[in-house]
């Protein structure tokens, strides 16, 4: 039957006036048209799913690998030849599928998902609509969620499905299956032998309508996972090859996340970078190692760098009278350590008074004692003639302090000492701090 005559008969069928022969009639281009409001056009399949929250991405060609989990990819009446292991592929990774065909150029496509589609002149029913042969009523069957609330279906001039494996019957006639649905590896799939059951005429019947409602509900999940339906018709070549993962509907939020980044490190592979890209790159990564800089260094200031360690200071004398006195052990050995920082301090006012350097050992006693009583008086002579020959006596600092050192002095003698040079000084007129913390670690 030609494609006029059939536009004819499917009008009359349908109730519909048969368009005069003058009149311009839908051609075979026109026919599954998304935007067409015409009886045979799809406006109504697209509104029902536009109204149901999806959205419809009307391709004039297809990559398999642009597919992604959020796509349900529904094939209507092809016209080029699908591609057998590419859908099965397609469904195997986890895509959501619809074939709908009944004389076009899928039919080696439903055999590989185990459906035999077999083209019959008249699809034999107990029920027609308005006894019209051409449009056979078939009924839902079985519990599976595309069939609930279904009821009857019109067709018009559909195949069927004489065999159906690893798929379960949705809607059948007597000699066969009209819609059959089923799932492979991680995705769903849908088969349909009568693609007018979407045009516009026929979305007018509610168990039709019923029908495709079910399906992108069935094809979602359930969880608004795929709510874009990428909508192909007629000639319409598809190119590539499916991605090898899209989409677990079991997986959890985890097993999806994983899977979403794994897709994108798929998808990355195919990343080229320009020359602008790569310099914005290197200006982001310079940024980002900028602030980790920031971040690591401390928030406080550190102590002022004032050169001071670069500095050489003398190390101090090991005979200084503080490091004696602090080193000094108790008993008769800490007495004679004490007892030269009193001599020595008394060298150092009578270095001053006859300027000469170390005069109690440079300067013999009598001339000593002369110039002390001609400078103060003679009581500070005296003074100096009872202590010369004791201090005259005492070592040196460093071999009083030393652990070898085997030289002692006994307390009684050094306090009589340490009056007698207090006596002393206070005739020279000198003050005498020092020597009172010598006297009083003496004590301790």
């Amino acid at each position: 039957m030609s494609r006029f005559l059939s536009v004819v008969a499917t009008a009359a069928v349908l109730g519909l006036a048969a368009p005069p022969v003058h009149a311009q009639v839908p051609t075979f281009d026109a026919e599954y048209d998304p935007y067409s409001q015409a009886w045979n056009g799809m406006a109504s399949f697209v509104g029902l799913a536009e109204g149901m929250g999806f959205t419809v991405d009307v391709r004039d060609s297809l990559e398999w690998d642009t597919l992604e989990a959020k796509d349900i990819l529904f094939v209507v009446f092809p016209l080029h030849r699908v591609d057998p292991s590419k859908l099965a592929a397609y469904v195997q990774a986890g895509g959501n599928v619809v074939i709908a065909d009944d004389f076009g150029d899928g039919k080696e496509a439903m055999q590989a998902m185990g459906l035999l589609r077999i083209e019959v002149e008249q699809a034999r029913s107990s029920r027609f609509y308005e006894g019209r042969m051409y449009a056979p009523i078939a009924n839902a069957r079985g519990d599976h969620p595309l069939a609930r609330e279904v009821g009857d279906v019109v067709t018009n001039h559909p195949a069927v499905m004489t065999r159906v494996e690893g798929a379960s019957t949705i809607v059948g006639l007597d000699d066969g299956a009209i819609v059959v649905a089923g799932e492979r590896g991680f995705g769903k799939y849908v088969a349909v032998s009568d693609p007018s059951i979407f045009i516009n005429r026929m979305m007018q019947f509610p168990g039709n309508v019923q029908l495709t409602g079910n399906i992108f509900n069935w094809l979602d999940r359930g969880n608004r996972r795929a709510r874009n339906i990428v909508l192909l018709r007629g000639k319409r070549e598809m190119f590539g090859h499916p991605p090898p993962f899209i989409d677990d509907a079991k997986a959890d939020e985890l097993g999806r996340s994983i899977s979403a980044f794994n897709d994108w490190l798929y998808k990355a592979r195919e990343w080229l970078l320009t020359p602008a890209a790569m310099k914005t790159l290197a200006a982001l990564l310079a940024a980002s190692l900028f602030l980790l800089a920031l971040l690591a260094l401390p928030v406080r200031r550190g102590p002022n760098v004032d050169g001071a360690w670069l500095r050489f200071n003398r190390p101090a004398r090991r005979d200084e009278p503080h490091a004696l006195v602090n080193n000094a052990d108790t008993g008769s050995s800490s007495n004679l350590v004490l007892a030269c920082i009193l001599r020595d301090h008394v060298q150092r006012l009578l270095a001053e008074l006859t300027h000469k350097s170390e005069p109690l050992y440079t300067v013999p006693e009598s001339q000593l004692v002369a110039e002390l009583s001609k400078a103060k008086g003679t009581t500070a002579a005296v003074a100096l003639t009872r202590v010369y020959k004791r201090l005259r006596a005492l070592p040196s600092r460093g071999q009083a302090a030393a652990p070898w050192s085997a030289g002692h002095l006994a307390r009684r003698e050094f306090d009589t000492l340490y009056r007698d040079v207090v006596e002393l000084c206070r005739t020279l007129g000198s003050d005498i701090p020092d020597l009172q913390d010598v006297h009083e670690t003496s004590k301790r």
